[in-house]
C-alpha cells in the first residue's frame, strides 16, 4: 500500500479500531459487574442448573418428561412445543394465503370481495387479542370433562381434544425405524432404475412404491403385538391415556395462522400479479384452465418473487409465537420464565431462550434460501 493510500485510509482504520476497544471495554464491565453481583448475592453462575431436578409439570411433552426429569429436559420438551406451533401455523396460514390470494385476484364476483374483507379486517385486529379470543372461545364453548363428547375412540371437552395414540414395543421402534430407512433407500434406487429405464408411467411408479411398501414393512406382522392402541378415558375429574391437544395449542395456532395468512396473502398476491398475463393465456391455449392452471403455470413463477418475503413473515410468525406465554402455552418462553424463578439464573435461562428463537429463525431462513435457490435452478434449466 502506497504511503498516500495509507494517509488517505489512516482515520478509518483508527475509527474502527476505537470502536472496536469500546465495544471490548463493555464487554469487559458487564462480565465483570456480573461477576462481582452474583458473588455479592451468594448465587451460583453458569449452566450447571441444567443438570438438576426440575421439579415441575408440563401440560404438554412430545417426548417423555416428569417433574423427577431435569431443567434441560424442560428446556428440551418447551423447544419441541415451539416448533409444533411454528410448523402447525406455517402450514395452516400458508394453505389460507394462497387460497385467499387467489381470491383476490379472481374475476368479478363474490369471492374478491370476501377475500378483500378477510385480509382488512383480521391485519388490522391484534394478534394478542386474536389468540386470547379464540382461547376462550374454545374454553366456552366446548363441555366440560364430565359431558365429554365421544366421536370414535376421540374425546372432546374443555381440557381439549384427546387422541388416541399408538404405542410401540421397544423391538417394534426399532424394526419400524429400520424399514423406514430401507424404504427411502430402496425408493432412491427404484426411482433412478426407473428413470433410466425411461418408465414415467404413473400406474408403475404406484405399482413400485407398492412393493417396497410391502417388502419393508411386512417384516413388522411376524412381531408378537408389537402395536396397542392408549384411548382416551374420562377418570373423575381429568382424562388419562392418549394423547391431548390443548386448549392452547388449538386457539394459539388458530390466532397465528389467521393473523400471518392476511399478510402471506398480500405477498403471494403480488407474486401472482407479477406473472405475466400471456402465461395464463397460454396455458388456456393447451387446455389448462381453473385449479390446474394455477397450481401448474401460475404458482410456481409466483413463488419465486414471494418466496423471500414469505420466509421473513414466517420468522415473524415464529418470534410472534412467545405470545404463548399469555394464555399459559408451555412453549420457550413460558418454561424460561419458570426456570429463571425457580433457580434465580434468570441471565441464564433467558440466554437459552434467547438463542433458541434465534436458532428457530435461522432454520427458517436456511430453508428458505434452499428452496429459493432450487426454485432459481429450475428456472435456470
Amino acid at each position: 500500500m502506497s504511503r498516500a493510500v495509507f494517509v488517505e485510509r489512516l482515520p478509518g482504520y483508527v475509527g474502527q479500531a476505537l470502536l472496536l476497544a469500546a465495544v471490548g471495554w463493555l464487554l469487559w464491565q458487564g462480565v465483570s459487574n456480573f461477576e462481582s453481583n452474583v458473588r455479592a448475592s451468594g448465587l451460583s453462575a453458569g449452566f450447571g442448573f441444567l443438570r438438576t431436578q426440575a421439579g415441575f409439570e408440563i401440560a404438554q411433552a412430545l417426548i417423555e418428561y416428569s417433574p423427577a426429569s431435569s431443567y434441560l429436559d424442560a428446556i428440551v420438551v418447551a423447544a419441541l412445543n415451539t416448533l409444533l406451533v411454528v410448523v402447525l401455523a406455517g402450514v395452516f396460514s400458508t394453505v389460507i394465503g394462497l387460497c385467499i390470494a387467489f381470491g383476490r385476484v379472481a374475476p368479478t364476483g363474490l369471492v374478491p370481495a370476501a377475500s378483500t374483507t378477510y385480509v382488512e379486517v383480521f391485519r388490522n385486529i391484534p394478534l394478542l387479542l386474536q389468540i386470547l379470543f379464540w382461547y376462550f372461545s374454545a374454553i366456552a364453548l366446548l363441555p366440560s370433562v364430565g359431558e365429554s363428547i365421544r366421536i370414535g375412540a376421540i374425546l372432546v371437552n374443555n381440557r381439549g381434544i384427546f387422541l388416541p395414540r399408538l404405542t410401540m414395543t421397544p423391538a417394534a421402534t426399532w424394526a419400524v425405524a429400520a424399514a423406514i430407512v430401507a424404504f427411502v433407500v430402496l425408493t432412491l434406487l427404484a426411482r433412478r432404475l426407473l428413470v433410466a429405464a425411461a418408465v414415467r408411467r404413473s400406474g408403475a411408479c404406484v405399482l413400485v412404491v407398492a412393493g417396497l411398501v410391502v417388502l419393508c414393512f411386512a417384516p413388522l406382522l411376524l412381531l408378537d403385538a408389537p402395536f396397542a392402541l392408549d384411548r382416551p378415558q374420562v377418570e373423575g375429574f381429568a382424562v388419562g391415556g392418549g394423547f391431548a391437544i390443548l386448549p392452547e395449542l388449538m386457539a394459539l395456532t388458530l390466532g397465528l395462522s389467521i393473523y400471518n395468512s392476511t399478510f402471506l396473502a398480500e405477498i403471494f398476491r403480488a407474486g401472482i400479479l407479477s406473472v405475466p398475463r400471456g402465461q395464463a393465456e397460454a396455458a388456456a391455449t393447451v387446455g389448462l384452465t381453473g385449479v390446474r392452471a394455477a397450481v401448474l403455470i401460475t404458482l410456481p413463477q409466483a413463488l419465486r418473487v414471494a418466496l423471500p418475503a414469505a420466509g421473513g413473515q414466517y420468522q415473524t410468525l415464529a418470534k410472534a409465537s412467545s405470545l404463548a406465554a399469555a394464555i399459559g402455552y408451555p412453549d420457550i418462553m413460558q418454561i424460561g420464565g419458570t426456570v429463571a424463578s425457580q433457580t434465580s439464573q434468570a441471565l441464564e435461562a433467558m440466554t437459552l431462550v434467547v438463542v433458541l428463537y434465534a436458532a428457530i429463525n435461522l432454520l427458517i431462513a436456511l430453508a428458505v434460501g434452499l428452496a429459493n435457490r432450487r426454485l432459481l435452478a429450475r428456472e435456470g434449466r
